[in-house]
C-alpha cells in the first residue's frame, strides 16, 4: 500500500480516531495511582482484542501495567509510547475532554493520549492488512523517569530493527535528538546550635548548601548545551537555630555522553568547604542523550519522504526533553521520535491536539512500518 493508500484507509475512520482520543483522555491514568494507569493499559488491551490484534498487559512492578500488541512477525518496529500522564485524579472534573472545531483538549490529550489513539489505529490497519510487522509498548511511568519498565522497553527495542515514538511533535517536526537528563539529590549534615547564644558551636547545612550552589552553577556550559539548575532546596526548621541538614534537588541536561560523564564526576566529587557538614549524593542521570547515528539519520530520511507523500513537509528537531528513545536509542536501535499528532500546550491547562492530523500520523506511521518489511 502507498502513502496515500494508508491514508484514505485512517481518513474514512477519523471518527473512530477522535472517539478513541476521547475514551482514553477519559480514562484518567496519573503516574502516580498505579491502579488506574494499569485499568488503562487492560481497556486498550480489550480494545485491540476486539479488532483482531493480539494484546497483553505486562506488569511493571509497582508502578503498574504496561500495554504490548503484536502484528505480523518479529524484527520488525517497535511503536513507543507511555500511558501515564502528569495530570492528577480528579482533573475531568472541571477540565473535561472537549472538541471545539478541528482543535481537541483535556488532560493528556497531547501528552500522550492523541499518540496512543494512532497507534491503536495503526496496530488495527497493519493486522487487517498483513502489511508489516509491529509491536506496540506503552508504559505505565515514562513521566516520572520509567525506572519499572526501563528493562522491558530496553529489550523489547533490541528484538526490533527500528523505533518509532509517538511522543507529541515539535510543532509538527519529528524529534531527532534528545538531551540526556538527570536528577541529583544532595543531602547535608551538619551540627545545630543556638543561633543567638553559640553559632560557633554549629556547622550550617543550610551555609555549605548555599555554596554548593553557586559551584554547581558553574558547571553549566551554554555553549554546549549543558544546563546545570539547581531546583529545589530546603533547610532548617526555626529561625533561631543553625540548621543541622538540608537537601538540594539538581536538574541537569546534556546533549553528549561525555557531558553526563564530566557532570555525574563532578557533582559527586564535590567536597564541602566546612569539615563539619558532611554530605550524600544520590540520583543521577536517568535517561541518556539520544543522538543522531547514520542508521537514525536514514530513518528519518524515510520518514521525510513518506510525509512528502502525504503532503507534510517533515522537519527535523532538538529538544531538551527526554523520553524512552532515549533509552532506545542508547541500547542502539535506530530510533525516531516525536511522531505523534500536532498541538501543544505539554503539561499545560491549554494543552491540545489538531484532529485532522490524526489520519495523517498513523498513515505516516503505517507506512514506515510497512516499508520495512
Amino acid at each position: 500500500m502507498s502513502p496515500k493508500d494508508w491514508l484514505a484507509r485512517f481518513e474514512v475512520r477519523a471518527e473512530r480516531l477522535t472517539a478513541d482520543l476521547g475514551d482514553l483522555v477519559a480514562r484518567e491514568s496519573p503516574s502516580e495511582d498505579p491502579a488506574m494507569v494499569s485499568a488503562l493499559a487492560a481497556w486498550i488491551r480489550d480494545r485491540l482484542r476486539e479488532r483482531g490484534v493480539a494484546a497483553r498487559t505486562e506488569p511493571c512492578g509497582s508502578a503498574g501495567d504496561a500495554l504490548v500488541a503484536e502484528v505480523g512477525g518479529k524484527g520488525g518496529t517497535l511503536v513507543l509510547g507511555h500511558l501515564d500522564t502528569v495530570w492528577p485524579a480528579g482533573t475531568l472534573h472541571d477540565h473535561p475532554f472537549r472538541v471545539d472545531g478541528e482543535l481537541a483538549t483535556g488532560p493528556g490529550v497531547f501528552d500522550m493520549k492523541a499518540g496512543i489513539a494512532v497507534a491503536m489505529a495503526v496496530l488495527q490497519g497493519l493486522n487487517e492488512t498483513r502489511a508489516g510487522d509491529a509491536t506496540l509498548l506503552l508504559v505505565p511511568d515514562e513521566e516520572v523517569g520509567s525506572g519499572a519498565s526501563r528493562a522491558l522497553t530496553v529489550a523489547l527495542a533490541r528484538r526490533h530493527r527500528a523505533v518509532l515514538v509517538l511522543e507529541p511533535s515539535d510543532d509538527g517536526a519529528a524529534k531527532v535528538a534528545r538531551k540526556g537528563n538527570g536528577l541529583f539529590r544532595i543531602a547535608f549534615r551538619g551540627r545545630a546550635a543556638h543561633a543567638g547564644l553559640e553559632p560557633e558551636r554549629g556547622a550550617s547545612a543550610l551555609a555549605e548548601l548555599a555554596r554548593c550552589v553557586l559551584f554547581l552553577e558553574k558547571l553549566g556550559d551554554p555553549s554546549a548545551g549543558t544546563s546545570v539548575v539547581p531546583s529545589r532546596a530546603r533547610s532548617g526548621d526555626r529561625t533561631n537555630v543553625v540548621p543541622e541538614d538540608g537537601e538540594l534537588s539538581v536538574d541537569v541536561r546534556v546533549w553528549t555522553a561525555q557531558e553526563s560523564e564530566r557532570l555525574e564526576a563532578a557533582i559527586r566529587g564535590y567536597r564541602p568547604a566546612n569539615p563539619g557538614v558532611s554530605i550524600t549524593v544520590e540520583g543521577g542521570f536517568d535517561r541518556p542523550p539520544l543522538a543522531p547515528t547514520p542508521e537514525s539519520d536514514t530513518l528519518f530520511e524515510r520518514a521525510r519522504e513518506t510525509a512528502r507523500a502525504l503532503g507534510l513537509e517533515l522537519r527535523a528537531s532538538r529538544v531538551g526533553g527526554a523520553s524512552d528513545g532515549n533509552l532506545t536509542a542508547a541500547a542502539g536501535v535506530p530510533t525516531l521520535d516525536g511522531l505523534g499528532p500536532e498541538g501543544g500546550g505539554a503539561h499545560a491547562r491549554h494543552e491540545f491536539v489538531r484532529l485532522t492530523d490524526l489520519p495523517r500520523r498513523a498513515a505516516l506511521v503505517a507506512a514506515l512500518v510497512a516499508s520495512d518489511r
